[in-house]
C-alpha cells in the first residue's frame, strides 16, 4: 500500500510537471502562437504543427488527475465518491486529447475554447464537452474529498480541496475578464496547485497531523 501511495504521488508530480513541459514546448513550435491569448486545445488540433506534443500535454494531464485519485484513496480511504470522480476527471481530460478540434491556419490564433470553437465537428463538440465534464467531475471529486476530510477532523486538508473545487470553475468563467488563454491557463494552473498540494499532503487522520 505504501508503494502504491508513493507511485500515486509520482503521478500527480510528474503528471503536472510533463503537462507543462509539453504545453511550453508545443507552443514554442508554433509560428505566431501566443500563450496569453490561444488556447492549450489549440495545441493538440488537427492542423497544429507539433501535435504530437499537444497530445502528450492531454496525456500528463490525464496522469496526473489519476494518480491524485490514487493520493485521495490513500489521504482518505473511505472517501469513495472523491476517487470515483477524480477517475471520472482523468477519462475526460484522455478524452478531451482524443477528440481533437480542427485549426486549420494552425494553433495561432485559432478559436479552440470550449465555447469559442473555430470548426465544428463532432471531434471538436465531444472536446468540448469532456473539458465541461472535466470541470465538473474534478469539482465534485474535491468537494467529495473536503467534506470528507472535514468529517476526520483534518481542516487544512478539507480547505485545500474545498478551494480548489470552487477556485477551478469560478475562473474558468474568466469572472475578471482576462484574454482566452490566460484564463485558461489560470484555472488549469489552479487545478494544478491543487493536485501537487494533495500530492505531497502527509498522511494522518486528525486534524493535527495536518
Amino acid at each position: 500500500m505504501r508503494g502504491t501511495g508513493r507511485l500515486a504521488r509520482l503521478g500527480v508530480l510528474a503528471g503536472v510537471a510533463g503537462f507543462w513541459t509539453c504545453a511550453t514546448a508545443a507552443a514554442k513550435g508554433e509560428p505566431g502562437f501566443d500563450p496569453s491569448e490561444d488556447y492549450l486545445s489549440a495545441l493538440a488540433s488537427v492542423g497544429a504543427a507539433r501535435p504530437v506534443l499537444g497530445l502528450g500535454m492531454f496525456a500528463c494531464g490525464a496522469g496526473a488527475v489519476l494518480g491524485a485519485a490514487g493520493v485521495v484513496s490513500m489521504l482518505c480511504p473511505r472517501a469513495a465518491l472523491a476517487r470515483r470522480a477524480l477517475l471520472a476527471a482523468s477519462g475526460f481530460v484522455a478524452l478531451a486529447g482524443l477528440a481533437r478540434v480542427t485549426c486549420l491556419a494552425g494553433a495561432a490564433g485559432c478559436n479552440a475554447g470550449p465555447l469559442v470553437l473555430e470548426q465544428v465537428t463532432v471531434s471538436s463538440r465531444v472536446h468540448a464537452v469532456s473539458v465541461a465534464a472535466y470541470q465538473v467531475a474534478f469539482s465534485v471529486g474535491l468537494l467529495a474529498l473536503a467534506a470528507k476530510a472535514r468529517a476526520d477532523r483534518r481542516f487544512a486538508l478539507a480547505v485545500v480541496a474545498l478551494v480548489g473545487a470552487v477556485l477551478t470553475p469560478v475562473l474558468a468563467l474568466n469572472p475578471l475578464p482576462l484574454p482566452g488563454g490566460t484564463s485558461q491557463r489560470l484555472w488549469v494552473a489552479v487545478g494544478h496547485v491543487a493536485l501537487v498540494l494533495l500530492a505531497v499532503w502527509p498522511r494522518g487522520s486528525s486534524s493535527s497531523r495536518d
